[in-house]
């Protein structure tokens, strides 16, 4: 596999993209891309960004990605307003199956089927091994029923990695692109397969307070009642009246652990971030947890975070052949930005110290994470997503 990557802060759309492109050409010294992936901030432009790619890229290279909180990259990784990350890839023995969907809010099942149709008809071969990659809205997600479509619809596990869209946190909407199409409320994404190899590593770093718990009350993915307790009650015993009522320290710091013994996992937790206190004293969440569920409340630990990413990528440098010369995606939760440190670096640059300067990677800050964990494809919430490709 051979890639190239660029990134830009240039304020102007259409040049942002055209010099991308150019500096991804000029890179991969030759060689033609296959796919083209693009994140970008929520300031730009996007058709005009797109169009600025296709000036030097043509019609014919598939394009695919989406808007995150932040943007990350070997060379760096920001929040600002105007920032792209550019990547082109290409392998010698690599099928490549782009796609785009609208309406996910209404119909996320429906789409998941149509996601599976589209991996079903790619011809995967016998020897191949097969990866996708999915953008989705991360505003309008429900990725419960995003992944029962998908995964009622094949025939055999498939892993899924990558992350939802976000933006500034100032604005009630995110992008995803598929080639000249840009849409919001949509899933996008991009299947991988052939003779290609690839791992894929995910972290969380928060620690559990207390003991466990149990759901007792549930409606779709609002949490009413823990132990027969109202659900905010409970939130209040641990982190006492002040700190819930502001509700942003509880959506920067604490969580919902659901309790994933026996995997090896972090804590043998999955975490579940509290997106919102109901005015009735629910806690709403990205997913739905249904009632009988064990539960703990977590807590984002900033050193173990960080200690944990660099123990990922480390391993990630033993199990590729190659580690070098590798290409890598890093889907890394927005809450692990400047929200949770103060500046969007410190849990990149983990990563990056690992690897060399020359490394080739790109990714975003994104509002909720796809990855899976022993065979199993899991939606997260507060992690970290390291795929290497190879």
């Amino acid at each position: 596999m051979k890639s190239a990557m660029y990134y830009s802060h240039d304020t102007d759309s259409f040049l942002a993209g055209r010099d991308a492109m150019r500096e991804v050409v000029a890179k991969m010294a030759g060689v033609r891309p296959e796919l083209l992936l693009l994140f970008s901030s929520i300031g730009h432009d996007l058709p005009r960004v797109l169009e600025g790619i296709g000036t030097v890229a043509g019609p014919d290279i598939p394009l695919c990605g989406c808007t995150g909180s932040g943007i990350i990259s070997a060379h760096g990784s920001d929040e600002a307003t105007h920032s792209i990350v550019l990547m082109g890839l290409a392998g010698s023995n690599l099928s490549i199956s782009p796609f785009l969907f609208s309406g996910l809010q209404a119909e996320p099942e429906a789409i998941g089927e149509q996601i599976a149709i589209r991996v079903r008809e790619a011809g995967i071969g016998i020897d191949d091994r097969a990866l996708l990659l999915l953008f989705a809205d991360g505003l309008t997600i429900n990725a419960d029923k995003l992944y029962r479509g998908l995964h009622s619809s094949l025939p055999s596990h498939i892993d899924v990695v990558g992350g939802t869209a976000g933006n500034d946190f100032q604005q009630n909407i995110t992008y995803q692109f598929c080639n000249g199409r840009v849409v919001s409320d949509g899933v996008c994404g991009v299947l991988l397969h052939g003779d290609f190899r690839y791992t894929i590593g995910v972290t969380h770093g928060s620690r559990p307070l207390g003991l466990s718990h149990t759901i007792t009350r549930a409606e779709g993915n609002v949490i009413w009642e823990i132990d027969h307790v109202p659900a905010l009650d409970v939130l209040k015993k641990f982190l006492g009246v002040e700190r819930v009522q502001d509700v942003s320290q509880i959506l920067n710091l604490f969580e919902i652990g659901e309790e994933f013994p026996g995997q090896g996992y972090c804590e043998n937790i999955l975490n579940r971030a509290i997106i919102n206190v109901e005015e009735a004293g629910g806690l709403r969440l990205a997913v739905e947890i249904p009632e009988g569920t064990r539960v703990r409340i977590t807590r984002r630990d900033r050193r173990l975070i960080l200690q944990r990413t660099r123990e990922m990528t480390e391993t990630m440098t033993r199990e590729l052949q190659d580690w070098r010369s590798a290409t890598y995606l890093y889907f890394n939760c927005s809450g692990r930005g400047s929200y949770l440190f103060g500046s969007p670096e410190p849990d990149v640059d983990m990563v990056r110290e690992v690897l060399t300067p020359e490394s080739r990677m790109i990714g975003f800050f994104t509002f909720g994470e796809f990855a899976p964990i022993n065979n199993r494809n899991y939606f997260h919430n507060f992690t970290g997503v390291l795929v290497g490709m190879e």
